[in-house]
């Protein structure tokens, strides 16, 4: 009875211990597994990190990708050995000096309209994720390829009234197929006027200005750059609401080599980077009755170069957040138009849906180039995500984007990682003169063989089918573009932020400009949160462990001393049950012997008797 009620004890306890165990595994937040993405030993060159995270290097990449688009004069730090300088009399036909900027894509034509949405993109990303480039030691690299942009936009922007769109003919610019040493000639300069207006390419550029302004006041300490940015910004947008409203396509038809859908939504888009540039509420209201003038609410369209509506709701929503305090109406109006806007688009109720392998797949957008389209609206859900009305809607984001950052570095049919000469199934053929070092442009396949890796370009991805040939030749599925990275490399310095494991030896230039930054937002980094998580669980099974232990020597020790006392306790019986058999045996005997003594007494007596008898 004693020993059931001892086994029914230890199973109750056992059952409470098993019972806190899994308590406390719920209760600590699920850590997921940050698997390395498998990319190939970095190059020996400056900014690249040897080591550190992934994230960290692909960040890098696409800022190396940049530098490998440089036009005109190049720098003494060049980075890119087979890049030279190029296309210096660029401007000289109308008077102006445009050398600089950067190569659209893997040609040799400059636009100004897929620059500035640019431009506008890598500055908002770093705004709001300053602190990834900082981690990975990037923020002059930064600085270097935001600034080549914004200082050839500014040379493209000679008068309040005049803003030169494109550099060099795509006719001309098709027919060769060769280095930078030996661009074609002549290269015509086309610019939109008091005359032959362009709205939608002047209010991007306004965007760009103004948002760049942002990044080197704010964050790079360079106020008076910032200053000449922003009169750019303000004049340009002048420019482009002040006259005839029209698509900067109908002023140079024929030559032009970006065609807008609409001019309405860079109107919004251009006002409310004003706003956030200048602090000047004209912009916002500017800004809000445009966007309900135009009628851009309930919006299907991905954002884009081409489209910025879905980027305007996220930002209008993004400035109402920080003053909810004072006004929450507002906050919900934008957040609840935003929230509409990226559910519908996660779950297929747009023109958005996923292929069978999980690509985000926007018709009408994505036919054209499949990985950046679904890196737009990563971009956006990343964006927005801190700044959603619920944890339900935050997580929901995350979780989606995710899905499409892990399909584009490895998760999809093709296990391609799509990010050109950075992993064994990078693409191996990018639609890209400078980098193949080949000349015969009827046949792109001759050599067979990319000469220069492409570090870091983003490509144009697979089809509807998930399928990917890796054709040089193929312009739509392997080409490269100013604006197929521009969302990848915000999204890769969010990604730091979360995963980031200092590198032993940082080589960022020293950038005597922001020292003293003030980085604003900054959060823990997720590897840290799982250090301290790890850490506590480990800390708490040692505890259990040793708990057991101690619990199983308790037990064996009560079983011992139990079993000896138990023994101890029979042999005490035994020895007295010895004695009473012996007390017992003695007793016999001593009553026997009595006995036998009481007789021989009678029977003396009865001797004695019978003698006298006698």
């Amino acid at each position: 009875m004693i020993q059931s009620q001892h086994q029914l004890k230890n199973r109750y306890s056992l059952f409470f211990l098993t019972f806190v165990i899994i308590c406390i595994t719920y209760m600590i937040p699920a850590v997921d597994a940050i698997p390395s993405l498998g990319l190939i030993p970095s190059p020996d060159i400056p900014g690249i990190p040897k080591e550190g995270d992934d994230y960290s290097k692909l960040l890098a990449y696409s800022l190396y990708f940049y530098e490998a688009q440089r036009s005109g004069f190049l720098p003494e730090n060049n980075r890119v050995s087979w890049r030279h300088n190029s296309a210096l009399d660029d401007g000289k036909d109308r008077g102006v000096n445009l050398t600089g900027g950067y190569y659209d894509a893997g040609d040799y034509v400059k636009f100004t309209l897929p620059l500035s949405w640019v431009l506008s993109l890598i500055s908002w990303g770093a705004i709001e994720w300053f602190e990834g480039y900082k981690l990975s030691n990037q923020t002059e690299y930064l600085r270097e390829m935001v600034k080549w942009g914004t200082d050839w936009l500014i040379t493209a922007h000679p008068k309040p009234s005049q803003l030169f769109v494109q550099v060099g003919s795509s006719q001309i610019d098709n027919g060769y197929w060769g280095p930078d040493t030996n661009v074609p000639y002549p290269r015509p300069a086309y610019d939109i006027n008091s005359t032959l207006h362009g709205t939608d390419v002047a209010a991007e550029a306004a965007a760009a200005f103004a948002s760049s302004a942002i990044l080197f006041r704010d964050f790079f300490n360079d106020t008076i750059y910032a200053s000449t940015l922003i009169s750019h910004a303000i004049n340009v947008y002048t420019f482009a609401e002040n006259k005839t409203l029209q698509l900067s396509s109908r002023a140079i038809p024929g030559t032009y080599g970006y065609s807008t859908s609409t001019y309405t939504d860079k109107l919004v888009y251009g006002a409310i980077w004003l706003y956030k540039a200048t602090n000047q509420t004209q912009y916002l209201d500017k800004a809000i009755n445009y966007y309900n003038q135009f009628q851009l609410k309930d919006s299907l369209r991905i954002m884009s170069w081409d489209d910025q509506t879905g980027a305007c709701n996220i930002l209008l929503a993004q400035i109402y957040f920080r003053e909810s305090s004072i006004n929450y109406t507002n906050y919900t109006t934008w957040s609840g138009e935003t929230e509409r806007y990226l559910d519908r688009i996660m779950t297929n109720k747009s023109n958005c849906s996923l292929t069978n392998g999980g690509l985000l797949w926007c018709k009408g957008d994505s036919e054209s180039a499949s990985i950046p389209i679904s890196l737009y609206g990563t971009f956006g859900f990343f964006m927005y995500a801190s700044y959603a009305s619920t944890i339900e809607k935050t997580n929901s984001y995350k979780k989606f984007a995710s899905s499409q950052i892990d399909y584009l570095l490895g998760a999809n049919p093709m296990k391609m990682l799509y990010v050109v000469a950075v992993h064994p199934n990078s693409p191996k053929n990018p639609h890209h003169a400078g980098a193949h070092g080949g000349t015969n442009v009827v046949n792109l396949n001759d050599p067979p063989e990319t000469m220069y890796p492409l570090y870091g370009a983003v490509v144009g991805g697979p089809d509807i089918n998930d399928s990917y040939r890796d054709l040089r030749s193929d312009i739509v599925q392997s080409e490269v573009a100013l604006d197929y990275n521009s969302a990848f490399q915000g999204i890769m310095a969010y990604y730091v932020i979360n995963t980031y494991v200092p590198p032993s030896n940082p080589e960022e230039p020293t950038n005597q400009t922001n020292s003293n930054t003030l980085i604003p937002n900054s959060s823990s980094s997720h590897q840290q949160k799982i250090i301290i998580i790890t850490t506590s669980l480990s800390a708490f099974l040692l505890l259990v462990i040793s708990a057991i232990i101690v619990y199983s020597f308790k037990r064996h020790k009560f079983f011992v001393g139990n079993n000896r006392k138990i023994s101890e306790n029979l042999e005490e019986n035994n020895n007295k049950n010895i004695k009473q058999v012996d007390d017992s045996e003695k007793e016999s005997q001593d009553t026997e012997s009595e006995t036998i003594e009481n007789s021989e007494q009678e029977n003396t007596s009865s001797s004695d008797t019978a003698v006298d008898v006698a």
